[in-house]
Formats: structure tokens, C-alpha cells, sequence
């Protein structure tokens, strides 16, 4: 599939997830996929986080949006250096009836084969090294932040630095499958400033993380077209070009 094929949407946070719920609103009857890349920075928050006065007032005052997505999870920084790709399956699919592990699995082999054949370095993670992100996570007091710690079927660089996040969104009607990739790296220290008050605790997650950009040394731009086709062409025959 050449590059000349883009299903990919440029567009507001807000504006992808009404799209992801309008779906499994009115129910997902094939495997369906939507490529986002955001069109501007925006502090996304789990569904679990309340903003605060203080969190709203500091996102205020840095103009950013302060949002709270539908999926769990802590709050992410989403913008143009950000993939999103969600994955819809229909409630009677096959993979409909895996537990989230091996849904997850299933997702995270897509992901390595495809960033692998981008020429961007990655590796699954194992339980010992989400239990070791968890204990990081705590110890330096970044459980609010979604890429401070790994989950089943994420990917990271060779080295441990998380690349791709998950996040499951499971309604009667169907499943979203989302995940989010670092094309490029964001500023860490602006989203602790903004959920945490504390700017300096975006050292410890740029440490963390890593960005297909920086593993590849292909700029973000030349990547992205190379990466949304080498990820349909990874998928089964039956998602092939069934984008949202």
C-alpha cells in the first residue's frame, strides 16, 4: 500500500472522541479503524481525574484545553507530535471474545511489526517490567501520568522507554481499541505544570519515554505517512481499508 493512501483525520481532541462514542453508540457491524493526529496541544485527562481549580485555572492561563477522555488511565499530552489509531471491533468478531491481555497482545504485535518495519527500534513489554514501571511510577510520584508506567501491550524502545500506549474502551455494542504514539517528543514539563503544579517532574517522564522520531532518525513528517501504511497492511483481511 504507497504512501499516496492517507485515511488520516487532523483534528481536535474533542472532535476524535465524539467520533469514537458516536460509533460504539450505534454499534460497530465491521472492523473499522480511525488514524487521528491532533491539530493542537491539549491536556487529556482518564476518566477517573476530576480537574481541579487549580489544574483549570493553571491549563487557563497556558491556553491550553483541559479535557477528560472516556477511557481510564492518567492524563496524557496530546498534539501534533501524537498518533492516535483506534481500532473498532464489532461485539460478535472473534477477538471480541479475548480478555483485554490478549486483546492487548494481539494489538501490541501489530504495532512492533509495524514500527519495526519503519525502521523504528521497539520491543512488547513483559510482568516484570510493567511491575517495575509501577514501582517507578510510585516511588517518584507520577501516577497521574499515563506514560508513567506500562501496561499489557504497549510498546517501548529497546531500553525500556515507553513508545505506545493503550487504552480499551468496552460498550455493548462494540469495542475501541485506542492507542496513542509519540511521532516525535512533547513537552513533559508543560503537562506536570499544568496536572501537578510541578514543572521539574517532566524530567522524570521525558526519561520514560521515548518517540518513533528520535529511535528512527526520520523526521516525524516522513514517518507518518510510512507508518499508518505499514500498520494496515500488518492487520487482517477483514480491516483492510475499513477506516472510520
Amino acid at each position: 500500500m504507497g504512501n499516496n493512501f492517507q485515511p488520516l483525520i487532523v483534528g481536535s481532541m474533542p472532535a476524535e472522541q465524539q467520533r469514537i462514542n458516536d460509533l460504539l453508540m450505534a454499534g460497530v457491524e465491521q472492523p473499522q479503524l480511525l488514524f487521528w493526529q491532533y491539530d493542537e496541544p491539549a491536556v487529556i485527562m482518564g476518566c477517573s481525574q476530576r480537574p481541579d481549580e487549580g489544574q483549570i485555572a493553571r491549563a487557563e492561563s497556558a491556553e491550553l484545553p483541559l479535557i477528560r477522555r472516556r477511557s481510564g488511565g492518567g492524563a496524557v499530552f496530546a498534539g501534533p507530535w501524537m498518533l492516535s489509531v483506534t481500532v473498532f471491533i464489532p461485539p460478535d468478531h472473534p477477538l471480541a471474545k479475548q480478555n483485554i491481555i490478549e486483546i492487548f497482545s494481539w494489538l501490541e504485535q501489530i504495532w512492533i511489526d509495524t514500527l519495526t518495519a519503519c525502521a523504528v527500534p521497539c520491543k512488547g513489554v513483559d510482568q516484570a517490567m510493567i511491575d517495575r514501571s509501577k514501582i517507578i511510577s510510585q516511588e517518584q510520584d507520577l501516577k497521574w501520568a499515563c506514560y508513567a508506567s506500562l501496561s499489557h501491550g504497549e510498546v517501548v524502545s529497546h531500553d525500556g522507554r515507553k513508545l505506545v500506549g493503550l487504552a480499551q474502551i468496552r460498550k455493548r455494542k462494540g469495542i475501541a481499541l485506542v492507542s496513542g504514539l509519540h511521532l516525535s517528543p512533547c513537552d513533559w514539563h508543560q503537562l506536570s505544570a499544568i496536572v501537578v503544579d510541578n514543572p521539574q517532574q517532566g524530567s522524570a517522564l521525558a526519561r520514560l519515554n521515548s518517540d518513533a522520531q528520535s529511535l528512527s532518525g526520520t523526521a516525524a513528517e516522513q514517518l507518518l505517512p510510512d507508518i499508518i501504511s505499514a500498520f494496515l497492511e500488518r492487520l487482517p483481511d477483514d480491516f483492510c481499508q475499513k477506516t472510520v
